[in-house]
């Protein structure tokens, strides 16, 4: 099962999204702990930014970097003139 720790080492890297037969690159933008969590070892929040050009649905997406590869369920939350924002809610 994922971790908060599994992540916070790789805040700044680019991870490859597959989508639609194409692969995107997304930053990990932030970690964030979940305070009282029921979900062993605590919950946590993924934070990514990804190009303005590519909207990705929410959806389920596998993502590999940092020497994993996960199936991770993301959700659309921001977009501005540099970037879309995504988050991941592991609770």
């Amino acid at each position: 099962m994922a971790s908060a720790s599994d992540f916070e080492q790789a805040v700044g890297q680019a991870f490859t999204v597959e989508a639609g037969g194409r692969q995107i690159a997304l930053e990990l933008s932030a970690v964030n702990r979940i305070a009282f969590s029921p979900r062993p070892g605590g919950g946590f929040s993924l934070l990514f930014k990804g190009p303005r050009e590519t909207a990705l649905p929410q959806a389920t997406y596998r993502f590999s970097g940092n020497g994993d590869t996960h199936d991770i369920f993301i959700v659309p939350v921001a977009a501005d003139a540099t970037g879309r924002l995504y988050e991941a809610v592991f609770n």
